[in-house]
């Protein structure tokens, strides 16, 4: 009997550890506002940091949030444009995305651009890239979901 309770136990206890594991794989969904900066010349600058940029990172980009945090991007799909567009360097913005706080990597999802007072919303279409307008994460295409 004292075996057939010790198996029991173990595997409550193995139940419990795979949901606490998955909690703590789930990611947590944020809104970051600040603005687009190169990381490394942004270090150099803040703390005299050695970046070499041209020689490397080819002045990869991160978000400078307002708090002040340094945040990267996850290189993927989504998260690629955010590195190297140079068109979104320095330009206030909203990134919706998927926060990894431990590692301050981002996970992007859509973001937002303050034109003028309004913020002008993005989307991004998996056969497109980034396209204006709202269309709520569908992976859109069809001409982008006509809005």
């Amino acid at each position: 009997m004292k075996k057939l309770w010790m198996g029991f136990a173990v595997v409550l206890l193995g139940l419990f550890a795979a949901v606490v594991a998955e909690e703590a794989a789930k990611k947590e969904t944020v809104v970051k506002e600040g603005q687009i900066v190169c990381v490394g010349c942004h270090l150099e600058k803040q703390y005299g940091a050695e970046a070499q940029c041209t020689l490397y990172a080819k002045h990869a980009q991160g978000l400078l949030a307002a708090d002040g945090t340094l945040w990267t991007f996850l290189d993927n799909t989504r998260g690629h444009s955010f590195i190297t567009e140079k068109k979104l360097l320095g330009k206030p913005i909203r990134v919706h995305a998927c926060a990894f706080p431990k590692a301050q990597v981002l996970e992007a999802l859509t973001y937002e651009l303050k034109e003028g007072e309004a913020w002008v919303a993005y989307d991004f279409c998996k056969n497109c890239g980034w396209e204006k307008g709202d269309h709520k994460g569908k992976d859109l295409c069809r001409d982008c979901e006509k809005p």
